[in-house]
C-alpha cells in the first residue's frame, strides 16, 4: 500500500522516536535534517514520490492545516493513502523531554519556549476530513 503519514505534534512530543520505533520502514522526511523550510520539504516529498517511494512519513510539527493539506494533495496525486498521527502531548511533558535531550540538531533548551508557543498559538487541530485515517496519541503512547 502506498501511504504518506503526516505527523502533528509540538516539539518534544515523541514524533521522531515514534518514527524510529514504529515507522522504521517508511522514508522519513524531517526539517531537523533538512530541508529546513516547508517549500523544501514539499519539494523533497515530491522527488521521493516521483522516484517511486511508496511509504513516506513527514516528521515535523505540522500545526497548520493548509500545510498538511498541501502534503495530502501531493500524496493523492500519486495515489497514496493519507494518515495523520496527532501527538496530543501536554506542554509540560514536551518541555521536560526537550530539557533532557542532549543531541537534538535544531532545538536547544534556550529556544524551547518560543518554539512551543509558536506551535500552540498556530495549531489547527487535525480533523478527520483531512485524511483517510486520523490517529491521536497521548503522552502515554507506547511505541511497538
Amino acid at each position: 500500500m502506498k501511504e504518506v503519514v503526516i505527523l502533528v505534534g509540538m516539539q518534544g512530543a515523541g514524533k521522531t522516536h515514534y518514527c524510529r520505533a514504529v515507522l522504521a520502514d517508511y522514508t522519513r522526511v524531517s526539517q531537523d535534517e533538512g530541508p529546513r523550510r516547508f517549500p523544501g520539504v514539499l519539494r523533497h516529498m515530491r522527488e521521493l514520490l516521483e522516484r517511486g517511494t511508496k511509504r513516506i512519513v513527514i516528521d515535523r510539527t505540522n500545526p497548520l492545516r493548509r500545510q498538511r493539506e498541501a502534503f495530502a494533495r501531493l500524496a493523492r496525486e500519486f495515489d497514496c493513502r493519507v494518515r495523520i498521527i496527532h501527538f496530543d502531548v501536554p506542554r509540560d511533558v514536551c518541555e521536560a523531554r526537550i530539557l533532557s535531550r542532549t543531541d537534538h540538531p535544531t532545538l536547544g533548551p534556550d529556544r524551547m519556549r518560543e518554539a512551543i508557543d509558536r506551535y500552540v498559538h498556530g495549531l489547527d487541530v487535525p480533523a478527520e476530513d483531512e485524511c483517510e485515517e486520523l490517529v491521536v496519541l497521548g503522552a502515554d503512547h507506547k511505541p511497538a
